[in-house]
Parts: structure tokens; C-alpha cells; sequence
């Protein structure tokens, strides 16, 4: 068992001309170097017991690349909570919620002003 990737359904990533749809150097009178469109952006992951559930492209614009993200199924193993009380400290113990990433709302930072940006 090694590193994995789903299948790819969407289209590529990368190099997209900023604020656009367009792919750099589509439109021939611009400066822009002229780029191969491609995969840039990808998903992997290691190990037993995930499954990959989604796998698709964001179409968000405020770079040259649209991002990935995935939703992942994962098989976990019970834990046997007063063995670890026995064997651990209360300090190394984690909270579920210190391990979940931050959402940062982009509207609030955002210096182009558009309003229909959501990440979560």
C-alpha cells in the first residue's frame, strides 16, 4: 500500500490568467508566457482504511490556479478511554475540536470585494 490519488474528473488547474477563466496565454496578444494546461493541483494520501468520497475543483479566480479539495471516509479504531487515562497525562490528551482546521473568512480580507467567496 502506497500513496494514492482518485481519478481525475476535473478539468486542469493551472495557469490560469488572474480574475479569469481563460487559461495564460490563450488569448495571443497578452504578455503573458503561453502554458500547457495541467494538473497541478492534486489530493494524495497514505495509508489503510480511507476512502476517497469526493474529489473536484474549485472555481474560485483570485489566482493562477483553481484549488482541490477531497472528502474522505476513514476507518478508525476504538480506543479503550480508561487505559489511556492509566497510561497518559491529561496534558497530551487533545481536544477533537484542536485538531479541526480553521476557517478564516476570506470576505473579511478580501481586496478585489467580491462578495461570493465561501471556504470552509
Amino acid at each position: 500500500a502506497g500513496w494514492n490519488e482518485g481519478r481525475i474528473y476535473f478539468p486542469p488547474t493551472y495557469k490560469y490568467s488572474t480574475n479569469s477563466d481563460k487559461y495564460a496565454g490563450e488569448d495571443m496578444n497578452q504578455k503573458e508566457k503561453r502554458r500547457t494546461p495541467a494538473w497541478c493541483d492534486r489530493i494524495l494520501w497514505y495509508g489503510r482504511g480511507l476512502g476517497q468520497l469526493s474529489y473536484v475543483r474549485g472555481e474560485s479566480r483570485f489566482s493562477d490556479h483553481r484549488p482541490v479539495y477531497s472528502v474522505f471516509s476513514a476507518e478508525v479504531e476504538s480506543i479503550n478511554h480508561s487505559r489511556i487515562q492509566k497510561m497518559s497525562c491529561s496534558s497530551s490528551q487533545l481536544d477533537i475540536g484542536e485538531l479541526l482546521p480553521y476557517s478564516y473568512g476570506y470576505t473579511d480580507i478580501n481586496p478585489y470585494g467580491y462578495t461570493d467567496l465561501n471556504f470552509y
